[in-house]
This record gives structure tokens, sequence and C-alpha cells, in this order.
């Protein structure tokens, strides 16, 4: 174990940890030196991590446990990304590389700190959720198939694999003009990757925001009532009456600061924060999303809700912030169909960046869709790892990371070496410039220099400008 001074940050946030009476709950998680009244003393630590035949990474301690597969552990100098301090979550199976040792807390006496508010909360928020606001709103609005307004109390449920990770209630409030949550449930499992539940819940009550229309400020202790086995309940906020700690936690492991300027609020300045470092980006698109942000003055909540809804996908839209300066507009449902000189160049873009889109996918799929006689199709949420790379001055797109010798799609037996560089229809390439031009099914193929493939995407031009159509509609009523 590393040796710490008493005057080392993290040794005296650890020493608090093991100096405070925790509730038993609480105790019951925690790794102390000598065990005491928690569940697992050091060394029983270190033995369940050979019985499992875990390493522990020089330098980490464990912390507490974080449910029967994981423990939490505490970086006592730097750790390869992880600073002197950090929480990291250890699994105790094989799991993918990229899911072991994820940042959980920046701090052990935050995240124990967070642990205990949570689960102090833990009973009084299950009982709303799973006794009176789901059962209310399945009887009234599910049974009847009717669709609740706004302001009415909305039980969300993330799950995976059938575990439950995440519930929630939230309504819209005209009085404040924003969100109210009543009821904040996440939890860490171990099939499932580091404050996920957090991840999606947040996700999803952001766009919820955004939808509404309002401010996108979050609160907690707004009052609310709900109708429930012919009872009125009424609720005094959220039972923590502040941000959730499960929340407040993950929003330090993305260096957003929730609750800062209002414990009992996120407010829009710092939803906005949360948006931004939960929406996943390749780095080419944060970097595009920060040019329009400050060139043409879109909302980071508009981009955030386009990629988190699917609206234009990750490659979709970084085509168009890359190649076209009507970004803005397209984002904001397009130009009217009166506007012709504005609608024919938006229409064009849109078009090539939808039939990127296809192609991307299908570079990216492991769906053996064209398997030969004898061969079984195997589908599976996997993909090649294809990454992709825009010309912002050309509109070139390059694909790697393809497989070697592998077939291209679209083409008849054109192979390639590993990457692929494409561009949608337009006037003809110079020699050497791309591998392929994409075309829809219905347009004529152009004169190609030799070397060049012809891509024929299988959407004809009216399917994809449906497409495109429903995407613009889309934009137009989201806010």
């Amino acid at each position: 174990m590393t040796a710490l001074t008493e005057a080392n940050p993290v040794a005296q946030s650890l020493g608090r940890v093991y100096a405070i009476s925790w509730p038993a709950e609480v105790a019951r998680m925690l790794i102390t030196p000598h065990g005491n009244d928690s569940a697992m003393s050091l060394p029983d630590a270190y033995a369940l991590l050979a019985r499992f035949g875990v390493d522990l990474p020089q330098g980490l301690l464990p912390l507490a446990v974080v449910d029967e597969g994981s423990i939490a552990c505490a970086a006592l100098t730097e750790w390869g990304p992880a600073r002197a301090g950090d929480v990291l979550r250890l699994h105790l199976a094989d799991v993918d590389p990229m899911f072991q040792l994820r940042l959980l807390d920046v701090d052990p006496l935050a995240y124990v700190s967070s642990i205990n508010e949570e689960l102090a909360a833990h009973g009084e928020g299950l009982r709303r959720m799973l006794d009176e606001i789901g059962p209310a709103y399945e009887e009234t609005y599910l049974r009847v198939e009717k669709r609740p307004r706004d302001f009415v109390v909305r039980p969300v449920r993330i799950a995976c694999q059938n575990v439950i990770v995440g519930l929630a209630a939230i309504a819209q409030d005209s009085a404040f003009d924003g969100l109210s949550v009543v009821a904040w449930q996440t939890c860490e499992v171990p099939h499932v990757a580091a404050h996920e539940g957090n991840r999606a819940l947040a996700a999803l009550t952001l766009c919820d925001a955004f939808r509404n229309g309002g401010t996108m400020e979050i609160r907690f202790d707004r009052d609310a009532r709900v109708l429930a086995n012919n009872r009125q309940r009424f609720y005094r906020g959220h039972p923590e009456r502040r941000v959730p700690a499960s929340l407040r936690r993950f929003g330090r492991t993305v260096g957003a600061l929730l609750g800062a300027e209002d414990p009992a609020a996120i407010t829009p300045v710092e939803a906005r924060d949360l948006f931004l470092a939960i929406t996943p980006m390749p780095d080419q698109l944060a970097a595009h999303v920060r040019m329009a942000i400050t060139t043409y003055g879109i909302s980071p909540e508009r981009i955030c809700f386009t990629l988190l809804s699917q609206v234009w996908r990750e490659i979709e839209l970084d085509y168009l912030l890359a190649t076209t300066a009507r970004v803005a507009s397209i984002l904001a449902g397009g130009a009217s169909w009166q506007q012709r000189g504005a609608r024919q160049p938006e229409s064009v873009v849109c078009r090539a960046a939808v039939m990127i889109g296809m192609l991307f996918r299908r570079l990216n799929s492991t769906d053996a869709a064209g398997a030969g006689p004898g061969e079984t199709r195997v589908v599976e949420d996997r993909n090649n790892g294809v990454t992709w790379s825009i010309d912002d001055e050309t509109g070139v797109v390059t694909f790697s990371g393809l497989p070697r010798g592998g077939t291209v799609p679209w083409t008849h037996g054109v192979t390639c070496d590993g990457t692929l560089t494409v561009r949608p229809f337009g006037p003809p390439p110079a020699p050497g410039v791309v591998d392929a031009v994409v075309v829809p099914a219905d347009v004529a193929a152009p004169e190609l220099p030799a070397g060049v493939a012809l891509l024929r995407c299988p959407e004809r031009l009216p399917d994809i400008d449906k497409s495109i159509e429903a995407r613009l509609l889309s934009s137009r009523i989201s806010r």
C-alpha cells in the first residue's frame, strides 16, 4: 500500500471516512483497516480479490462495496487517467477494459457521504414510486390509453436486462417554468457500467425539460399531489429536499457541479453543462458543436436533444455541421417550402447526410446479411468499430477501421484495405480524391474517373426526402 502522510488530502479524507460513525446501512458497505462494525476489513477485501483472481493495481485502496460484483477503490496517488482521491469501480468479473475502473466520485469522503444521503431517502423514494405514483399513473392513464398533460406527475423507469437501474417522477411546473422532480432513485448493478443509471435518467429528464419548452431549470423541492388508491397523496418535493446525492455524485464525475447555486435545484446553466457532458460525441463532432454554438448561435440544448433523441445521428449531424452554414435552420426545422432558394441547398446537404449515415451503419454492422449458403446469420449488439472523419472543405468522408479485404456495401465485389473515402453525389471528383461516390438508387450514374467506385444507396430519392421531412418535423415540434 502506498504510504500517506497526514498532510496528504487523500489521507485526510480517508481518515474522516474511518473516524465518522456511519449509520449501520452505510457501515456494512465500508471496507476499513480493521473491519470494526463494517462488513469487511482490508485483509478480507484483499482475500476476496485473490479469490476472484483480480489484481488490485498499485496505488488503489479498497473503500466500499458497490454491489455483489464490484467494489469502490480510492486512488491514493495519480494512477493512469485517475487523480489522487478519485474513487474508481473495480469489477470482480472479467469485463471489457473500457468499463473497468470507471470513475465513481472524486473524493472518498464525498462518495461515502453521498451514499449515506442516498440510502437515508431510499425507502421513502421507493415507496412513492412503487406503491403510489406508479400504480396511480397506470390506473389513470395507461389502462384507459390516455396521454397525460405536462403538469401531471409522470413516472419514469430505466431498466437493463429486466433489472431496474433508475426510477423518477417528473412534472412540468408553470410556477417557475421548469421541471419538478419528486422522486429520483438509481443504483449500480454488476452488468451495467458505472453511473449508467444516472446518465440515462439524467438524459431522459433533460430531454423532457427541453421538449416542454421551459427554462431548463429542474427543482427538487416543489410540492406535488397524486391521486393514488382513491386518496390524495401530497409530496413536499423530493425526499432529500435537494438535488439527489446520486445525481450530484454523477455530476462531479463529468465536471458538472449540480446544486452549487441553489442546493434544491439544477439551474439552467448547470442543466446546459450537464446536457453537454452526458451527450456522447466523438472528438471531431464535439469540435464542430463548439464551433456551431459560437458561430451560429445554436443552443447547446437543441444540439444535445437532437443527438440523444436521434433526430439526426452523430455522423449525420457531424456532416451537417462540417459542410453547411444553414445548419441552424436545419436543426430548427428547415426553411419553409415557400423559400425555394433556401430550401434547395438544405435538401441537398440533408440528402447527403442521410446517405452517409446509412452507409456508416452498414459499414459498422456485424450483421452478416449477405451470408452465403451454409453460413449462419448472426445478429448481435456489436459493431466493427468503424470511425469517420470529415473534410470541412470538400465534404469528403473517410471511414477507418473497416475489415481489411472486406467487400464494400452497395457495390459489386469492390474491396477495401481498411479505409474508405467517399463523397455524396455531386460534380465528378478529381482522380485520386475519393475511393467512391454515393448516389440514391434512382439517380443516373455520373461519369467517374478510373478507380472511383459507384455506391448506389438502396433508398430512392423520394424515400430519402420523406425521411428528411420527418426529421425536420421532429425538430420543428420538439420545442
